[in-house]
This record gives structure tokens, C-alpha cells and sequence, in this order.
């Protein structure tokens, strides 16, 4: 009997530890949670597909890659994928969703100058601000169709629409779209002075007309880089005051602007996050040429191309490089057409009170960023799924930013920070929750000894 025994454990078969470098075969990928978003829109932003095999040491990073894919399609408030293996060496893929409320509309309360700051310096007007509704349908038809509806008074009136779908095709990477504007103005920025923009305010006429109609097709190359293409109209006209203001406004004291706009823009978004990155990279290129017929009223080139490098330091703190660049023709342009730094998150933190036009520019940010919190809150008393689950992230963080801008008009508009270099930096907290919602906190300063505390709302740029 001993012997039988020791014979049979000597040739009994032992199965062997699996090899890290051993592959698993998609048996089914299971979907859940999807109650309107058809399951062709989840599975084009998968690059693993029934059949597939893959090294069982890659796994849990293709899955976590294929995770923030479906975040970043923002039409969903928590997505959790998760694998189970068999004893074939096959794998079930699990993806649970919550869907985000897709048809929503958003009450419109903003300010029309360019950050909180230069709102605040100007006596915190509630006249300066515009109101109405934003009303948005982000999942049209289940599709990721997008259609949005922006009806707006006060500083400005305008009425906007706009029509998106991700794809057109059979293979479902090209995408097209379409949007119409018009904005009316009784007061508007007619021209830079002294690194300031100063306004004129009509009682009572129109002062400013603005119409555009664009039309363009998206093409994506794999899932990470698009392409896109655009054809512009834009329509504009200004009273004679603003004119006789600002010869340049439209340049030799022209009262209206016509002409076609094509563009070029690629983007190349490896983040984890879209609105409040952490890790990954993105490259930006866009080329605009504004005037493209005989008869448009301008004829002007645009180049600007942007890199953002986000990396985990430790487990808890980050590190952000933004770097961004802008060169334009010819040397005169129209006020109108001008654009260098200062103007939206296009700035040196701690100049939020300045705008500095210029024909070409170069900005560098970089942030330190550490995870206070990260989690989210359930709140059980509400029914509805997409609010009741909220997501919370708070994030300590320093700053520093360095800038440049090229000006052919500095000494006709007396600026002092343009041609030279600028720098700015301080520390602040970001808070960040769902729908792509970013309030910030900072204390800036910047080299001329000047600081304060400055509030923003808004993505990572």
C-alpha cells in the first residue's frame, strides 16, 4: 500500500503555476448599466474585442487603459471594469456603468470679463454678466449625438446651436458636425491700453453684430488622436463709434468684417482624466488660415501647438508641465483678430488682471499637485442615480508660470509686459466633483511684487 502511494504521487499530474507571460483568451465582454447608450458607442473605445488574446501580466493595464477610455467619453458618472478567468485560460469582461442625466439645462450666470479677478477690480458689476440657458442633450438617440441649444441676455445676447455625431461610418471613426451663433452688443472691449482692454457702453444702440455657421468632419486614426477639419463663415459689423474709437478695430476703419475661416486641428489626448488630469500626455496642433477668398476682409495665418505631461510623483502627489505656443501673419492685424496672453486660462497666474495682446506668443505652467481627498459620497435620500453619487477630489497644489509675448504694436498700445519675459506662481486648492466641475482657490503673485487671491472655475488647461 505505501508503495502504491509513492507511485501515484511520483506520476500524478501537478498542474503548473501559470506564467506571467501566458496568454488569455476574450471569452464575452459583458456590459451593464447602459440603459440609453447603445453598446456599439462602449465598444468602438475598446481595443480588446471577443477572441482577442493578451498577456496575463498586461491584463489589469489594458483594462485600467480601456476603463479611462470610457470615462473620458463623458456619458458616464462611474464605469468599474473587472475580468474573471476560467480554468482555459479564457476571460469574461465585466463593465459596469452608471449613466451621467444626459439631457439637462443649465442655467446661465457668468461673467464677461476674462477671470473673477478683473470682474472683481471692476467693481464686481452684476451688469457686466450674462444669464439665460444652456440646454444640452448629450446622448441623443443613445449615440453620443450631441445637440445643445444656448439662449443668452444681458452684457451680451446670443443664440446658439449646435449639432454633433461621433461617427458616420460603417467603421465608426469619422465624425461630423454643425453649429450657427449669433451675439449682439451694447458694450464691448474696443481696444488694449496699458496691458488693460477698455469698453464702450451704448445706452441704448447695438454696437456689435456677430453671425458664424461652421461646418466640419472629425476623423479618428486610433483611440486616442482626432482629426478635424472646419469651414467657417463669420459675419461681423461694428457702429461707426467703435470705429472712429479704434481705427484698427477691423483695421483702416472698416465697420464690417466678412470672410471664410478653414482650419486644421489635431489632438492626441492620452490623459485619465479630461478635465482634471493625473496622469498621461496630450499633444495639440492647430492651424487657421482666416480669409480664403478674393474678397474676404482679411487675410491672416494662425499656428499654435500646445504639450501637456502629467506624472505621478508618489501615490498621492503630481506633478503637471503645460507648455503652449502661438505664432500669427502678418505683423498689422485687427484688434478684433488679436489674441496673445491673458485671456481665459491662456495666462501667467498672478497677471489675471492683465491681457497682453501680441502677434505670437509662449506660455509655460507647471503644477505640484497633491491627493487630499479622492472618494466618492453616496447619498441614499436621493433616487435619481446620476446625482446621487457624487464624486470629491481636493487637491492642494503649487504653482509656477512663465510667459512671453511678441508684439509689433507695444508702444502704440503703451504695454509694459509685452516683448518681455513674465513669471508668476503661487499656491492654492482645486476642487473637483462631477459633470467636469474645477473650482479653484489660489494665492498668486507675479515679478512686478503685486499678489492676491484669485477664484476660477473651470477645466485643466
Amino acid at each position: 500500500m505505501l508503495l502504491f502511494t509513492f507511485l501515484f504521487t511520483l506520476f500524478a499530474h501537478h498542474p503548473q503555476p501559470q506564467n506571467a507571460d501566458s496568454m488569455l483568451i476574450v471569452k464575452q465582454i459583458n456590459i451593464v448599466g447602459n440603459k440609453k447608450t447603445k453598446e456599439s458607442i462602449i465598444l468602438r473605445e475598446l481595443d480588446l474585442v471577443i477572441g482577442d488574446s493578451v498577456k496575463k501580466k498586461d491584463l489589469d493595464k489594458r483594462l485600467d487603459l480601456n476603463r479611462r477610455k470610457i470615462v473620458n467619453t463623458n456619458l458616464f458618472v462611474i464605469v468599474e471594469i473587472e475580468s474573471i478567468q476560467n480554468t482555459n485560460n479564457q476571460i469574461v469582461i465585466n463593465i459596469k456603468l452608471q449613466e451621467q442625466w444626459f439631457l439637462l439645462g443649465y442655467p446661465i450666470f457668468q461673467i464677461i470679463d476674462r477671470n473673477y479677478a478683473e470682474w472683481w477690480q471692476r467693481g464686481a458689476d452684476f451688469s457686466r454678466t450674462t444669464y439665460g440657458i444652456d440646454i444640452i442633450h448629450s446622448n441623443f438617440r443613445g449615440r453620443a449625438e450631441r445637440i445643445n441649444l444656448r439662449l443668452e441676455t444681458g452684457f451680451t445676447q446670443r443664440i446658439d446651436f449646435g449639432y454633433r455625431i461621433p461617427y458616420i461610418d460603417k467603421a465608426q471613426k469619422t465624425g461630423a458636425g454643425f453649429s450657427l451663433s449669433y451675439i449682439i452688443n451694447k458694450n464691448l472691449a474696443f481696444k488694449s491700453l496699458y496691458d488693460t482692454l477698455f469698453y464702450f457702453k451704448s445706452p441704448s444702440d447695438i454696437i456689435r453684430r456677430r453671425f458664424s455657421g461652421t461646418i466640419y468632419l472629425k476623423k479618428r486614426y486610433g483611440f486616442y488622436d482626432n482629426h478635424t477639419l472646419e469651414l467657417r463663415y463669420n459675419n461681423n459689423s461694428i457702429a461707426d463709434t467703435i470705429a472712429k474709437l479704434n481705427p484698427d478695430y477691423f483695421l483702416n476703419t472698416q465697420t464690417s468684417q466678412k470672410y471664410f475661416q478653414l482650419s486644421y486641428y489635431f489632438n492626441y489626448d492620452f490623459r485619465d482624466n479630461v478635465a482634471y488630469p493625473l496622469r498621461g500626455k496630450r499633444y495639440e496642433l492647430l492651424i487657421s488660415k482666416l480669409g480664403i477668398l478674393p474678397n474676404d476682409n482679411i487675410n491672416q495665418l494662425e499656428i499654435s501647438g500646445g504639450y501637456s505631461w502629467y506624472k505621478p510623483i508618489t501615490k498621492k502627489l503630481f506633478y503637471g508641465l503645460n507648455l503652449k505656443a502661438k505664432i500669427s501673419f502678418p505683423e498689422k492685424q485687427p484688434f478684433y483678430n488679436t489674441r496673445g496672453l491673458g485671456y481665459f486660462q491662456e495666462l501667467v497666474r498672478g497677471y489675471e488682471l492683465y491681457v497682453v495682446d501680441g502677434n505670437s506668443f509662449f506660455l509655460a505652467r507647471n503644477n505640484l499637485k497633491y491627493q487630499l481627498v479622492n472618494t466618492n459620497i453616496h447619498f441614499k435620500f436621493l433616487k435619481i442615480k446620476q446625482f446621487n453619487t457624487v464624486p470629491i477630489g481636493i487637491y492642494p497644489n503649487l504653482f509656477l508660470d512663465y510667459g512671453y509675448v511678441q508684439s509689433f504694436n507695444a508702444t502704440e498700445n503703451k504695454s509694459k509686459l509685452a516683448n518681455r519675459s513674465i513669471y508668476g506662481g503661487g499656491f492654492g486648492i482645486d476642487f473637483v466633483t462631477y459633470y467636469n466641475l474645477v473650482v479653484r482657490f489660489n494665492y498668486a503673485f507675479n515679478d512686478r511684487r503685486e499678489k492676491g487671491f484669485v477664484f476660477s472655475i473651470g477645466r485643466e488647461f
